[in-house]
């Protein structure tokens, strides 16, 4: 992101926001409620676009990219957000699976497989028959952060807490 500037009306979010994230490389935006945190990301992934500035992924300038173009982007990059906007209506694999079911190149049982496998990763394989309010963790973010999208994809980032990040309290 590059001198990226936003605004809401009068509220302006993002003033001159420079960041770079090179490949391999973990980072934390940290601030205050309010502070853009969630700006920034929704920038990078093409949901937002900037009142002024330029936004890369890959060597890609997303602010300029059409909607197909975006959808390709965001095939490599997982991203989830605060609450991770689960469905509580659904089951935690079904969750999970849901945008897999939007890719024309895989099959029901390609999607079992992925959906397995991220399951897998946060130790919630086979506990996946309930529906979310029953599920282990803070607001229910835990099973939605595997740390990658299901897509497997070369980048993730996330405004919630990832599993495993829950403070411990002081004894």
């Amino acid at each position: 992101m590059f001198d990226v500037d936003k605004a809401f009306g009068s509220t302006q979010v993002l003033r001159h926001f420079t960041l770079t994230v090179d490949e391999g490389q973990t980072l934390s935006i940290i601030g205050g409620s309010g502070s853009g945190k969630s700006t920034a990301l929704k920038h990078m992934v093409g949901l937002l676009r900037p009142d002024e500035g330029e936004v890369y992924v890959d060597d890609e300038n997303v602010s300029r990219l059409d909607q197909e173009s975006l959808y390709a982007l965001r095939r490599n990059v997982g991203y989830v957000f605060q609450f991770a906007a689960l469905f509580d209506s659904m089951t935690i694999a079904e969750n999970v699976g849901m945008g897999l079911k939007r890719m024309p190149d895989m099959s029901d049982e390609a999607i079992d497989e992925r959906v397995a496998e991220c399951l897998q990763m946060v130790g919630l394989l086979g506990r996946t028959k309930g529906c979310l309010p029953s599920c282990p963790g803070d607001r229910g973010s835990e099973p939605a952060s595997p740390g990658r999208s299901p897509r497997d994809p070369s980048t993730c980032s996330t405004t919630s807490r990832l599993p495993g990040s829950t403070p411990l309290p002081r004894r």
